[in-house]
């Protein structure tokens, strides 16, 4: 660049021979300033930072935060194995009175609906329409309840079971919804969590 420069600047020669020393100072300050910057860019493209375009600004900071260790399980963690054993016990007995009382609550509720008299199809559709949604009012009342008072411990208590008793194997374990992914499907979704965990409950030591 500094050769050409001078060959530019050169009155005997260069294609800037003509123009007068000021405008030809400026014309070479132009020319190495864009030469400068296109080199910068193309050394940036080369061996600056690689993106894929789906990069966060807050991924860093959040891959670096520590997970916070549940108080529960780490309270778990210290109980002997009879008072384990007993905890788990008394928690799956309430789990199953939740169920069987949220059960009776929503027949109680049909049940006080008196009678209709139906005389047409539409009517009949309201009526069906109607206890329809009422059922599915009573299943978001009891799955909120069961999230917020069973699900978290439920877990915790089962995972302590399985670490104690030695069960590395999870996909030999019984799928239960319940505790797995907090879904209430089935007949009796609640007992069926509460009899597994009062399972692994006898059978530690």
């Amino acid at each position: 660049m500094t050769v050409a420069a001078l060959n530019v600047l050169w009155r005997g020669h260069g294609v800037l021979r003509s123009w007068p020393t000021p405008l030809r100072l400026a014309a070479v300050a132009i020319i190495c300033y864009v030469v400068a910057t296109i080199a910068e860019f193309l050394w940036l493209l080369y061996s600056g930072p690689r993106f894929t375009g789906f990069e966060s600004p807050t991924a860093a900071k959040g891959a670096t935060r520590p997970a916070v260790a549940d108080p529960l399980v780490e309270q778990l963690k210290e109980l002997a194995p009879s008072e384990l054993r007993e905890e788990v016990l008394q928690l799956a007995k309430e789990m199953k009175s939740f169920e069987a009382v949220s059960d009776r609550e929503f027949v109680k509720t049909l049940a006080g609906v008196p009678p209709l008299e139906v005389a047409t199809e539409e009517e009949r559709d309201e009526v069906l329409d109607q206890q329809s949604a009422e059922l599915m009012e009573h299943d978001l009342r009891t799955w909120r309840a069961y999230r917020e008072r069973f699900y978290r411990p439920a877990r915790a208590f089962r995972d302590e079971l399985r670490k104690r008793l030695g069960i590395r194997n999870l996909q030999r374990e019984p799928k239960i919804p319940a505790l797995d992914q907090a879904q209430l499907t089935g007949s009796k979704p609640i007992a069926q969590a509460a009899d597994y965990l009062a399972g692994l409950a006898r059978r530690l030591k």
